[in-house]
């Protein structure tokens, strides 16, 4: 396979060098620019048009119960894996196999990113409402020196601006196991001012044993314009929601619920405990949490330069209520206030001669309170059971970087970059960690004939240790021939291109590999709670390939196909029958979908889905077992109408409308067919 790659490598190199004039006869077809099809459409920024992907969320907001994983479910090179309807997951977004700790995600130009501890997610893509938001970003890869401690790439979440004219938008809708979604955005500017207001409400039944719902969420941005450039931004977000924790649902169990499909548990929570022999996770267990987000942002051109200065907090509290099958009563309440983390960027970007600098520095600074038990009875759980202080700023982290766009010549574009990162992290329970690594990127942009673009980057790319790992690390199992605890430390290369020779069609390929050192890997069961260390080398490979198409008239289509594989060496405890691979990523997927859309808002959708099958390592990697995901279809349509002019819309679908068994997550079975409806008005 190295082999088949690395030619496939040559070859686009050749292609990507063909002199013009072999090229020429392609400039005299006849081209309009990308349509949009399944929301997605590659577009431009400043650094690198060719590699951010903009896909607008308007559309998917009538899906019902909508989160970015929705959004995102048919791009190339995006794995999902949800395991439940609504509640939180881990590791539900991946970007060319890098969970969420391993990239970057940004919520209007500052990172989301939380500590992930106490059971917490480094992000909590559920709690993430987007009535308010316009369109999300992707960045693959780790080529822009502007965005650091990321392999995978950046997912930057972008929210709406004031409108002109007063904007009212209102969003209800129903789908099944009893699940309601409704949401409202107001939004106007007037003269120097603009805001735009959302809020949102949701709950469900879930499908899954003890997998209710219940979340509201509200959020406002104000926006002072100066008179002549730039402006300054206030906002906050705030999320409130009570989750039902997953529990265990076997026939062999003496508890077990035909009412509810087989799966595995999943209390959600942390810090860990067990149960007394014969207890387990019981009904009514749920924990309540609420996030808040603040910023500031201010914009201004000055001296020729467009300065942008940022300053963020999220503030994340949590209380566990944790309940025993057999007798009902409650075992634990606790609070965990599981994230309180800020930070500060200040960046300049000015064009001269035909550069486009932009340089920067910044601080984020990764922390969490303290635990507080209120209430424990050990007749059911054990455990330590010991109040614990703040630990704010347990991690930090500050940058800066420089990056310039050279147009070498009319079809030629250099970019050169340096990113320097300073990072601590410092427990009293852990040895102090100090790395500062620089990272070069270099990226060629080649434009041969107007119908060709193409691309190639070289960049060194780092991910520090999260505050879990990092606490893990030292105070988990230790196994004797484990290294000294490293960053991740890769070189990535990536070449593609955009060929629009064909009329109304776009057709784009990218072919990736990641050379990684130091992986880290995180495995529950070993004693004391689990095990972190690093591997000696990790290799991603990836192949992309995205076409969209105008057929004629109001119709459109798309299709995509996604090939990655992944081998690793010097992986000191894994015992299983795939141990040279990283676990539950699908070898081979593709989406396609048609799509008829008037300018009066009719909609008419059809999508198929299919994944690959994936075989991961059960018993926490210490044994040769292992549990295997089937290969699926899934296939999903919507259909929205105008009832009343540029005002009023009613919409319908159907979700896994093939009835398909499927798991995204190993031991959680994704929903059967679903329908949905709702209704959308706007003024």
């Amino acid at each position: 396979m190295k082999n088949f790659m690395l030619i496939i490598m040559l070859f686009a190199q050749l292609v990507l060098f063909l002199p013009c004039s072999l090229l020429g006869e392609e400039e005299k077809n006849e081209f309009i620019e990308p349509v949009r099809l399944e929301n997605i459409v590659v577009r431009s920024t400043k650094e690198a048009d060719e590699l951010t992907t903009k896909i607008p969320v308007a559309e998917s907001t009538c899906q019902v119960a909508t989160t970015p994983a929705d959004v995102l479910d048919t791009m190339s090179g995006i794995d999902i894996s949800r395991s439940s309807l609504g509640t939180p997951d881990r590791n539900m977004i991946r970007i060319r196999g890098l969970s969420e700790d391993r990239y970057m995600v940004n919520l209007d130009g500052r990172p989301l990113s939380g500590a992930g501890v106490y059971g917490g997610y480094y992000i909590d893509w559920n709690m993430l409402s987007l009535q308010d938001i316009e369109e999300i970003e992707v960045i693959k890869g780790a080529a822009m020196a502007e965005y650091g401690n990321t392999l995978g790439g950046v997912i930057n979440i972008v929210p709406r601006e004031p409108a002109e004219e007063l904007e009212i938008k209102f969003i209800s809708g129903i789908k099944e196991y009893e699940t309601c979604d409704t949401s409202v955005m107001i939004s106007k500017r007037v003269g120097m001012f603009g805001f735009v207001a959302g809020g949102g409400y949701r709950e469900s039944d879930g499908y899954l044993r003890n997998n209710d719902l219940e979340r509201t969420d509200a959020s406002f941005n104000f926006s002072y314009y100066f008179p002549d450039e730039g402006k300054i931004k206030l906002g906050v977000r705030y999320n409130e929601g009570e989750y039902g924790m997953i529990v265990g649902n076997k026939k062999e169990s003496p508890y077990y619920d035909n009412d509810y499909p087989e799966s595995d548990e999943d209390r959600l929570v942390g810090p860990g405990f067990g149960w007394i022999p014969g207890r387990s996770l019981g009904e009514k267990s749920y924990y309540k949490k609420e996030r808040s987000d603040w910023d500031v942002a201010v914009q201004k051109k000055i001296f020729g330069v467009d300065w942008e200065g940022r300053w963020y907090l999220s503030d994340e509290d949590r209380t566990d209520y944790i309940y025993e099958m057999a007798d009902r009563d409650l075992a634990i309440k606790r609070d965990c206030p599981s994230d309180y983390s800020w930070g500060w960027s200040f960046k300049g970007e000015k064009i001269i001669s035909n550069h486009t600098i932009k340089a920067g520095v910044e601080g984020n600074y990764l922390g969490y309170g303290g635990t507080d038990y209120k209430y424990v009875d050990t007749s059911y759980v054990r455990g330590h059971f010991t109040d614990s202080d703040d630990e704010h700023e347990l991690s930090k982290l500050n940058s800066a970087f420089i990056q310039d766009r050279w147009s070498l010549l009319s079809s030629l574009d250099i970019y050169l970059g340096v990113r320097v990162d300073d990072y601590k992290a410092d427990n009293h329970e852990c040895e102090k960690t100090e790395d500062t690594p620089v990272s070069p990127k270099f990226g060629l942009f080649y434009k041969p004939v107007p119908s060709v673009e193409t691309f190639v980057t070289v960049a060194r790319a780092v991910n520090f240790p999260t505050i879990p790992k990092y606490y893990w690390y030292y105070n988990g199992y230790q196994p004797p021939d484990r290294k000294d605890l490293a960053f991740e430390d890769a070189m990535q290369y990536e070449i593609g291109g955009t060929y629009k020779g064909v009329k109304n069609t776009s057709i784009s390929a990218k072919i990736y590999y990641y050379d990684i050192d130091d992986y880290l890997r995180w495995i529950f069961g070993y004693s004391p709670s689990r095990v972190v260390y690093n591997i000696n080398n990790v290799e991603l490979t990836g192949f992309e390939l995205d076409i969209e198409s105008k057929l004629f008239s109001n119709f459109f289509a798309f299709g995509n196909y996604t090939y990655q594989s992944t081998d690793k060496e010097g992986d000191i405890l894994d015992k299983s029958d795939i141990s040279d691979e990283i676990s539950e990523l699908p070898e081979h997927k593709f989406n396609v979908g048609v799509k008829y859309e008037r300018d009066d808002g009719s909609l008419a959708k059809l999508t198929l889905k299919w994944v690959d099958s994936r075989e991961v390592p059960l018993g926490e990697a210490k044994t040769s077992k292992t549990g295997k995901m089937d290969d699926y279809f899934l296939l999903n349509c919507l259909v929205k109408y105008p009832v009343w002019k540029d005002h009023g819309y009613l919409y319908a679908g159907c979700e896994n409308i093939l009835d398909k068994d499927y798991e995204e997550s190993y031991g959680y079975p994704m929903p059967d067919r679903m329908f949905f409806g709702g209704v959308e008005i706007k003024f």
